[in-house]
């Protein structure tokens, strides 16, 4: 059987304008093409209670702020998946196609996507285990502000092992994040809500975040996926557990 023809495009019409891609945008172009023809995508959605880390980050933004860092939540998310990597290190891997392998990586170096004017950028934040929370905030300002500004260095857009992305800026519930290939996995992180839940046989108004992790099901499991996700919503649940020393 052969494979159905590409469509033929669409002649411009007056009043479209036809734009070239390239630059940033063919990159993108092509990256994600890339991804998704190669990488079997899995999303697994699931939310989380923060009551308590948003007390966390309460108590700690002043020390933060001492030092001229603003702490956002995204450290603590960090260090939630440094800890949840020790149980289900296989995701935090790259896969090597043409070798018929992939390599679980030592290291957690975690890409952050930035919505840049150009475009997506993909700064790496380095070490993340070996990183405190106020050290892990002013690199991931320093990446960040780097990326927006166009002035990444390449050092710093090289050595990814998994990446994060965070839409909860702009809003919406949650989303379905393509993999920033060639590693395995990417986690979406979406805005923090107020919320009522069922505590014990109450309601109550609760901080309530969504997130959403795509895997490679060629490299992982879907169970794993879920399972790794369930033990980072654990963590960032009761954040004393991945916080002794910080507070």
């Amino acid at each position: 059987i052969r494979p159905a023809a590409a469509p033929a495009p669409l002649p411009a019409a007056r009043g479209d304008e036809v734009v070239p891609i390239r630059g940033l945008r063919r990159k993108i172009y092509e990256r994600m093409a890339l991804s998704k023809s190669h990488a079997a995508h899995f999303t697994y959605v699931d939310d989380v209670d923060v009551t308590e880390l948003v007390e966390v980050r309460n108590l700690m933004k002043e020390r933060a702020r001492l030092r001229g860092v603003k702490l956002t939540f995204l450290p603590f998310i960090m260090k939630a998946l440094v800890e949840g990597f020790r149980r289900f290190p296989t995701l935090n891997a790259t896969v090597d196609e043409a070798a018929g392998t992939y390599t679980v990586r030592g290291s957690c170096n975690f890409g952050i996507a930035v919505d840049s004017e150009p475009g997506l950028i993909v700064p790496v934040v380095k070490g993340v285990e070996s990183r405190g929370l106020v050290d892990l905030a002013a690199e991931i300002e320093r990446v960040a502000a780097d990326a927006r500004a166009s002035k990444s260095k390449l050092e710093d857009l090289q050595g990814g092992t998994f990446t994060i992305t965070n839409a909860g800026n702009i809003g919406g519930l949650f989303a379905t994040p393509v993999i920033n290939f060639p590693e395995v996995a990417i986690l979406g992180v979406h805005k923090i809500a107020r919320t009522p839940r069922v505590v014990g046989d109450r309601i109550a108004i609760r901080d309530v975040l969504y997130l959403s992790i795509s895997i490679d099901h060629r490299i992982n499991d879907g169970a794993t996926g879920a399972r790794f996700l369930n033990e980072v919503k654990a963590l960032l649940e009761d954040p004393k557990r991945i916080l002794a020393g910080e507070i």
